[in-house]
């Protein structure tokens, strides 16, 4: 019998590199989904630190207070904009990892079976073998003691 070729290889190996892709995707989403919210908290902390400070400032410092105030505002409503949209890029991404999965285990299982039916079909030509050998065996027996007198 000739040996086990699984005629979907280069489909698995296709469906392999596009699982591997996808995965580094969702690393790279979570990375940026990570960043924004660091920005987020780094602002926030940033206003604390200086409501905090302004308290020891005189009223000069109230004038630029207002303007910080609002361009922190800004700074976080967009942070929070993009928070939004990262949560919904990752979220994408990881259904389309788990598409790309879903499509290499179906590949798996088809190539599972078709070595499992191979496998059936290589025992039973080595049991069918065997069996001619023995039979053989035993008729060269047979006439090697009909000819011994």
């Amino acid at each position: 019998m000739k040996a086990f070729r699984f005629r979907l290889d280069p489909a698995l190996r296709w469906r392999t590199t596009q699982l591997h892709l996808e995965r580094e995707r969702v690393l790279q989403a979570t990375a940026h989904l990570a960043a924004i919210q660091k920005d987020l908290i780094d602002t926030h902390d940033g206003l604390r630190k200086a409501s905090s400070d302004l308290v020891s400032v005189g009223s000069a410092a109230f004038a630029s207070w207002s303007a910080y105030m609002e361009r922190s505002r800004r700074r976080i409503l967009s942070l929070e904009e993009q928070l939004r949209q990262a949560m919904k890029a990752l979220a994408l991404q990881t259904q389309k990892m788990v598409d790309a999965h879903q499509r290499l285990r179906v590949l798996e299982n088809l190539k599972r079976d078709d070595h499992t039916e191979w496998t059936t079909e290589l025992s039973r030509e080595i049991e069918a073998f065997a069996g001619e050998a023995h039979l053989a065996r035993l008729s060269r027996d047979s006439r090697r003691t009909a000819q011994s007198p």
